[in-house]
């Protein structure tokens, strides 16, 4: 018996000392590996964590919509622990805060103790920071910080380098695989794998959605597709992104493609949509819609047009069918 225990000890030793190890280099390396649409979920968490603070405070003391994305100096891949297709980034954002003194200013954070205690989140106080620029005087007023039950670190105090009131909201460093994103909940007409239709529509998880078609013929100039001569057939196809999420969606020309033995004879004209030629994404806001228009030729007419189409960086490509009139 007494054998048996001491074997059993040692086996869980074993195991522990494994899952020690293990958590060590992956805390070395930056943390677990997510996907792409976990960053996503955490990135409109962090915005809308600064948001729902601003609420909390005297009116005017500061815009929800008038945000700041901070940069990370630390939240790189250091040590070379990212493969191919992972990366990291850190959603982190600033407001900046106005009061007339100092007074206004220790009653908001007062607010905030009392309603970071009814949600049940631990207030930590922050000494007065030491002026960056002893030339420059600056308000020597305390902050305080909090996290919330998304992992959101929350604190407001007098920014180092402005100088000013400034909130702050940072979701983490988090690494996530490139081609794990956000994924349809709803699919339908031409976005549905099944028979061509005129148009269709995809509903992501986020509340992104995504409207294309009808396919619609276009008699366009030798200019305006390149080519010294028209050619017999070409075609517009409407695009049009509804951005229902809370963070915005940065949309890029290589968005659309084709599957390798799809379209045979068929080509994209690159210098459409003219809102995506510059070397920039095209950004969507929260609540705005776009429509763009990508244009296709072909000297032969086509039967259908197959496409794979997802908005921006963190949304999954699906295959589209459209019909062609």
């Amino acid at each position: 018996m007494r054998r048996w225990l001491i074997s059993l000890t040692a086996v869980a030793a074993i195991v522990w000392a494994c899952s020690a190890v293990s958590d060590f280099f992956e805390n070395l390396g930056g943390g677990p590996i997510r996907s792409a649409a976990d960053y996503r979920k955490q990135d409109i968490n962090t915005r809308e964590a600064g948001r729902r603070i601003i609420s909390d405070l005297r009116p005017g003391a500061g815009d929800g919509d008038r945000m700041h994305e901070e940069g990370s100096t630390s939240c790189v891949d250091d040590l070379g622990f990212d493969d191919d297709g992972v990366t990291r980034n850190q959603p982190h954002y600033t407001w900046r805060l106005h009061y007339s003194g100092e007074a206004d200013y220790l009653a908001d954070l007062g607010r905030l103790r009392a309603a970071w205690e009814r949600r049940g989140w631990k207030t930590e106080d922050r000494p007065a920071a030491e002026p960056l620029n002893p030339d420059r005087p600056t308000p020597r007023w305390p902050g305080i910080r909090t996290t919330d039950d998304h992992g959101v670190t929350i604190a407001v105090g007098i920014g180092w380098y402005s100088g000013e009131p400034t909130l702050s909201a940072d979701g983490g460093c988090i690494r996530y695989r490139r081609d794990d994103g956000v994924t349809a909940r709803k699919r339908t007409g031409a976005a549905d794998g099944k028979s061509p239709a005129r148009e269709g529509t995809i509903t992501y998880g986020d509340g992104v959605r995504v409207s294309i078609g009808p396919v619609q013929p276009m008699t366009p100039t030798p200019d305006s597709t390149g080519e010294g001569t028209p050619a017999a057939y070409t075609y517009r196809v409407p695009v049009t992104v509804t951005n229902l999420s809370g963070a915005p969606v940065e949309l890029r020309s290589y968005d659309i493609g084709s599957y390798a033995s799809a379209n045979p004879g068929v080509t994209r004209v690159s210098s459409y949509p003219a809102e995506l030629s510059s070397s920039g994404p095209h950004r969507v806001s929260e609540g705005e819609s776009e429509r763009l228009e990508y244009v296709y030729t072909a000297k032969t007419k086509p039967s259908q047009l197959e496409l794979a189409y997802g908005p921006g960086e963190f949304h999954t490509s699906y295959p589209w069918r459209l019909s062609i009139p």
